[in-house]
């Protein structure tokens, strides 16, 4: 038996270059010829005059993507990569800025990264990469980075809050705290039951807390502050004090948890083309913005593009919005959406047929009902129309429609057609691989960060990281040699 022969010691008789040390195929090529092409001229004033050199704003934006695409987003494993692998020292151009310098890069200059994402959007529309004819948008919850156990109800935080303000320095003074003196604390009488061991538990941690370290107080007040802020802003009932800007949602596997709502929406061949993130969990007030994101990005929607949505999204106002927009869409109602789930459910109205030119719901025992008037749902602030079943000049039943009934009614029976059905289905084979794709491949399924912009910094990060990786894939580029972007490479 034989060993392949090492050379342990050995010394480079000509400096190698790290170039050649990397296969000719790697996507790090494709994301330092990208950002070659990104404007940068604006940091320039920025680090201007006086004071250590800055590093360019190039170099930490490679590193950054390069982590994103290798499934590496803690700033401290990018700093460590940047010293020892090889593909990070090549990009960081034998720099190795510190943790803290990539990740304060990444918290100030979300909307650069969301400049990026645009960018990937415009290359492959410039290079036919895109296919527009088929669009689909969908949502999913990404955890927070907020743990259960800082969850603190509105009178928590105000009880607290105040408890930090005023007494908090008198009591760390105090040699002891005993679980008999919390009776004593200002207001403490107040409290629900259920509260009481919770903040008592709380108050013996920042007692310990500031008197190792008297610079804490500021720190704690701050989260309290906007603890208190987001509470009374967003009208909530329980907020989380290390993430105050998430909020409770339900999962796909029915655990509700702190969490985001991103969304996204992508071709037919995949390419995100819009992407954003949002506190409120209802995917139906997210359809606008994503129908107006991705009309700034690839500044046109063909008149013959299908547009498909899951039930999520269906909403009055929206399928209005849509038509207004001429936009062809395809959003299946709650009984169509139970029905493909196997989750049969009929209601009364299902059971109805409507006439649009006489506008009457007919019985399938041919009565009619007839409109009434229209009545105001306060709760939600719509208008519904009220139609009623005469029987001896008598109502002797009611029933109330959505002001748009007629819109609804046309997407209902477009969605029932053999043809809507088809086109539906395709949705299943664009944007859900996407999403696996951010959260497996990319590792994004609880967020490092904390509050809404660094939250939707580490998304866009991710969708621009996927349409890299699909740019650099792309078997067009092997034809190409996109001349604007240096691909001198077969790739």
């Amino acid at each position: 038996m034989s060993y392949i022969q090492s050379f342990k010691g050995q010394q480079w008789l000509l400096p190698p270059s790290l170039e050649d040390l990397i296969p000719e195929d790697h996507v790090c090529f494709v994301v330092e010829d990208f950002l070659e092409e990104i404007d940068l001229s604006s940091f320039d004033q920025h680090y201007a005059g006086a004071g250590h050199p800055a590093y360019h704003p190039r170099i930490i934006l490679k590193l950054i993507i390069m982590g994103v695409l290798d499934r590496i987003r803690s700033s401290r494993a990018v700093a460590r990569n940047a010293r020892e692998n090889v593909v990070y020292i090549y990009l960081a151009e034998k720099l190795a800025p510190d943790f803290r310098t990539i990740s304060d890069f990444r918290k100030a200059n979300a909307q650069l990264i969301k400049d990026c994402f645009k960018h990937t959007v415009t290359i492959a529309k410039q290079e036919g990469m895109l296919d527009l004819s088929h669009l689909t948008t969908d949502g999913t919850k990404i955890k927070a980075n907020a743990a259960n156990r800082s969850v603190f109800t509105k009178e928590e935080v105000c009880f607290l809050k105040e408890f930090i303000d005023q007494e908090l320095d008198e009591w760390a003074k105090k040699d002891s705290f005993e679980d008999s003196q919390f009776g004593n604390l200002r207001g403490s009488d107040q409290l629900p039951e259920r509260s009481k061991k919770k903040i008592k538990k709380a108050v013996k941690e920042y007692i310990k807390k500031i008197r190792e370290d008297p610079l804490f107080k500021k720190e704690i007040r701050s989260k309290f502050e906007k603890a208190k802020q987001e509470i009374e802003q967003n009208k909530l009932e329980k907020v989380s004090l290390t993430d105050p800007e998430s909020r409770y949602m339900l999962n796909k596997k029915g655990k509700i948890e702190f969490s985001y709502n991103p969304q996204i929406t992508v071709d037919k061949k995949g390419f995100i083309i819009a992407s954003d993130l949002s506190q409120n969990p209802d995917d139906h007030s997210q359809l606008q913005s994503q129908v107006i994101q991705t009309e700034e990005n690839v500044k046109e929607i063909y008149k013959d593009t299908h547009w498909t949505f899951d039930n999520g999204y269906y909403s009055c106002n929206n399928i209005l919005f849509l038509e207004e927009k001429g936009i062809d869409a395809y959003i299946p109602d709650q009984e169509l959406a139970l029905k493909n789930k196997k989750k049969q459910r009929e209601t009364y109205l299902s059971t109805l047929e409507y006439d649009p030119k006489r506008d009457v719901f007919i019985t399938k025992e041919g009565k009619e009902f007839t409109f009434l008037y229209n009545s105001v749902e306060r709760k939600r602030n719509r208008i519904q129309k009220v139609y009623g079943l005469r029987e001896d000049n008598k109502i002797i039943k009611e029933i109330k429609v959505s002001q748009h009934h007629e819109e609804t009614e046309r997407m209902k029976l477009k969605m029932r057609t053999e043809e809507g059905k088809e086109i539906y289905k395709i949705r299943a084979q664009t944007v859900e691989p996407v999403m696996g794709d951010i959260k497996e491949n990319r590792g994004l399924r609880v967020f490092l960060t904390r509050s809404l912009e660094t939250a939707k910094t580490e998304f866009n990060l991710g969708a621009l990281a996927h349409n890299l990786r699909k740019i650099a894939k792309s078997k067009q580029l092997r034809e190409l040699r996109i001349p604007h972007l240096l691909f001198l490479r077969d790739i």
